[in-house]
């Protein structure tokens, strides 16, 4: 199929808030009445369509290729495609771009990530998804929109448009402008289509790993595992209203990612916890020096037996591993209580 009868194509681009985002999009560009398929690549890969939602069970390891096939099976009567650039590698960033020939790029966010890939800080992650910037095309920025405007500058003829925001809020302000941008374009932005789009947007569940407080009492826990760089982690903890004297840090470590714990350790050594808790889902490839394993937290089981009785905790890191199987549990007792 030539995707460019297509007529809205969006690649969404950043360091965090790319799933939220295609999922916000998705369901308001499907209220407008567009028939809309769209790809998530984050914690839990899924491929969302007219008919549905459907979860990406992978038997080998994740491949940038997968953004390929997924458009190569797009349908003739698709209206309009949303999907985030999955690739980490600098090298393979601009394939996206290539693939789906984007009408609209949006870029979420920028901070430091995959240092291990990207180099450091904020200027490696900023060089990393600049590869996957195509030339000429529009840029929606998110929060971080004056750097990505000094950024941009290398690229040319990308257009930046200013649009800064926080949080939940600010994601369906950033959907919606790139709405409104798409629908322009193709003479459909009737004020009932627009407010159509901000009502699924806003009426959109939460995503399983998105931050959200849970438990009751004083038992609670901050699930924060899907940020995994520490300017948003920084951000969520503040906006819990915590003190740090209060609360106990759990970090969940991913072996494959070794970077990331040592870009979270400076924050985490700043602050006066309660206690701190590092988990893993294997034996890691770095000494922590005096910071040691809590090794009795290997399952969702195990892990609600660790909190018990803990007061406040705030987990952050990574997702994958048991933290998900235990998001995926949390999320199935709430629909079920509801």
């Amino acid at each position: 199929m030539d995707l460019k009868r297509v007529g809205i194509r969006i690649l969404v681009t950043g360091t965090r808030g790319k799933s939220s985002l295609v999922r916000l999009l998705h369901a308001g560009l499907s209220a407008v009445g567009l028939r809309t398929h769209s790809r998530v690549t984050g914690v839990l890969p899924r491929e969302l369509s007219p008919a549905g939602q459907r979860v990406i069970r992978r038997t080998s390891p994740v491949s940038f290729r997968e953004m390929r096939w997924w458009l190569s099976q797009i349908p003739m009567d698709a209206e309009a495609l949303v999907m985030e650039n999955s690739a980490v590698s600098p090298l393979l960033q601009p394939a996206a771009g290539r693939w789906l020939d984007p009408t609209l790029l949006v870029w979420t966010t920028l901070r430091p990530d995959h240092e291990d890939a990207w180099g450091p800080g904020v200027r490696g992650a900023a060089e990393a998804l600049l590869q996957g910037v195509p030339g000429g095309v529009p840029v929606l920025a998110g929060p971080e929109a004056a750097l990505v405007a000094r950024v941009l500058e290398a690229r040319g003829p990308a257009t930046l448009m200013d649009l800064p925001f926080s949080f939940r809020e600010g994601n369906v302000l950033l959907a919606m402008k790139a709405l409104t941008l798409s629908l322009e374009g193709l003479g459909l932005a009737s004020s009932e289509a627009l407010a159509s789009a901000q009502r699924a947007m806003e009426f959109l569940p939460p995503d399983v790993a998105d931050f959200r407080i849970l438990g009751e009492g004083e038992d609670l826990l901050a699930a924060a595992f899907s940020a995994n760089e520490t300017a948003s982690t920084e951000q969520l903890f503040i906006a819990t209203g915590w003190r740090a004297e209060e609360t106990t840090l759990l970090f969940h470590h991913r072996p494959d990612r070794p970077a990331r714990l040592r870009a979270f350790l400076p924050w985490i050594r700043s602050l006066p916890w309660r206690a701190t808790a590092f988990t893993r889902t294997s034996r890691p490839w770095l000494r922590l020096g005096r910071l040691r394993w809590t090794d009795e937290i290997s399952d969702p089981a195990s892990f609600a037996a660790w909190r018990r009785g803990r007061g406040k905790v705030f987990a952050c890191g990574n997702v994958a591993g048991w933290p998900l199987e235990f998001l995926l549990g949390a999320a199935r007792s709430l629909e079920e209580a509801s």
